[in-house]
């Protein structure tokens, strides 16, 4: 299921999701069909859109860090947006995202990773911050 919601995020089929997700995740920064993914992120509507997308964050994000027992971790809505749009402004540093999120098991993104594409529905910026949130989460989700 999750696999037909990203395909339906970033545009593509569930087949090219499950190959990516299929390899190991330094590689998959690597790959053409996911550079391709952040190649076609817009800065510029994310930073204009970042307030509203803190904001929806910031609302729903306490209730699913405590159903995925993540309340002492220091994500917050200012967080998330700012390691979303710091991926895009900086991609030579994406990798930097596996290590921060070592404790995290790709489980846990896994199944917190829809409610926080919901979450965006409510912030009126969806098209763009949920292709890159998926961006951004796919080597979380990947082979470790």
């Amino acid at each position: 299921m999750l696999v037909d919601r990203l395909a339906q995020e970033l545009e593509t089929t569930p087949d090219e999701i499950e190959r990516l997700l299929a390899l190991d995740a330094t590689a998959l920064y690597d790959d053409p069909g996911y550079q391709a993914f952040v190649d076609r992120l817009r800065g510029d509507v994310l930073e204009a859109t970042v307030a509203q997308v803190r904001a929806a964050y910031d609302h729903g994000l306490p209730e699913i860090k405590a159903r995925y027992a993540l309340s002492d971790t220091v994500m917050s809505g200012y967080t998330l947006a700012n390691w979303v749009l710091g991926f895009m402004m900086y991609p030579d540093q994406m990798r930097d995202m596996l290590d921060r999120h070592r404790s995290v098991p790709p489980d846990v993104v896994s199944a917190t990773l829809p409610e926080l594409l919901d979450l965006l529905d409510d912030a009126n910026v969806a098209p763009e911050w949920k292709h890159a949130l998926a961006t951004f989460s796919l080597p979380l989700l990947a082979q470790r």
